[in-house]
């Protein structure tokens, strides 16, 4: 049996594209669940199980480029 994680992640607009690509090779279920005040960050939160870790370090990097 497999334990389904989720996790929300807030992420840049400008990293939206480079997240989504992410998400989308890898077939990670996820949703939009909001913005900030300021339509600057998405909230996105994801689904994955303990075989797609590697996937959401890897967005959070792409995450933390655009943060720096």
């Amino acid at each position: 049996m497999k334990t389904i994680k989720v996790k929300e992640l807030e992420v840049p607009l400008e990293a939206m594209g480079d997240v989504a690509s992410i998400l989308t090779e890898n077939e990670i279920t996820n949703s939009i669940t909001g913005t900030d005040d300021d339509h600057e960050i998405v909230f996105i939160e994801v689904q994955f199980d303990k075989d797609e870790k590697d996937v959401i370090r890897e967005i959070e990097e792409a995450i933390s480029d655009y943060a720096d």
